[in-house]
């Protein structure tokens, strides 16, 4: 799965700003994967090969995005994916939690939102990188705000773009359950025990955890 998202950043940014980005990269498995994309680009047959070698390199990837080097398509700090930038709190401060209104206002700022995850290529991506972040084994505590919830009516819970979530295998087990105290916003997760049910309900304006701004590239 890595290299998907690797190759689709590299063949974003080709020519001379590949090139330009490639020269930031010290660890040899990023370099390696660059490598490989280059190759790629006139052999389609390799894809499962590079595949295999390059499914190590997802937290090199990370660095390079974190980096800065996005093309000038998303802001400095901000990970490409797909036609978003995201922007994970965790990579400008570890330790600065905030509940969920305080988060959303800080996306506000920044002139994007709450994440929306609309597909399951962005759920994965979202997943993984919150696995390269996470500190510990508190799955609870490293859960990061997006932009889902059900303050409008209980139970049916509806993204910031106004798009119902339908889809139940992403909730952990035995979530949402509305904690008996308003849990009414979403918080995304990475779990060891099933990376598909990476979602939990918590206290909107009670719970301190970090969060996912998103914005389109356009």
């Amino acid at each position: 799965k890595v290299i998907i998202v690797s190759v689709s950043f590299f063949l974003i940014c080709s020519g001379a700003q590949a090139k330009q980005a490639s020269l930031q990269v010290s660890h040899s498995a990023a370099s390696e994967v660059i490598s490989e994309v280059t190759f790629l680009r006139s052999n389609h047959s390799d894809v499962i090969g590079a595949e295999k070698q390059a499914t190590s390199s997802w937290r090199d990837i990370n660095n390079l995005l974190i980096s800065g080097s996005t093309c000038g398509k998303c802001p400095l700090g901000w990970l490409i994916f797909n036609s978003s930038c995201f922007f994970f709190s965790y990579t400008e401060s570890t330790t600065v939690k905030k509940n969920w209104h305080k988060s959303r206002e800080d996306c506000i700022k920044r002139g994007a939102d709450l994440v929306v995850i609309d597909n399951q290529q962005e759920q994965e991506f979202v997943s993984h990188t919150i696995n390269d972040m996470r500190s510990g084994r508190d799955v609870w505590g490293n859960g990061f705000w997006i932009g889902l919830t059900d303050m409008e009516s209980e139970g049916t819970w509806v993204w910031l773009n106004n798009v119902t979530e339908v889809e139940q295998r992403y909730w952990m087990d035995g979530e949402p359950n509305d904690g008996h105290i308003g849990e009414d916003c979403g918080v995304a997760v990475f779990s060891n025990e099933n990376p598909w049910k990476t979602r939990y309900d918590g206290a909107c304006s009670q719970k301190q955890l970090q969060w996912i701004c998103e914005i389109n590239q356009s």
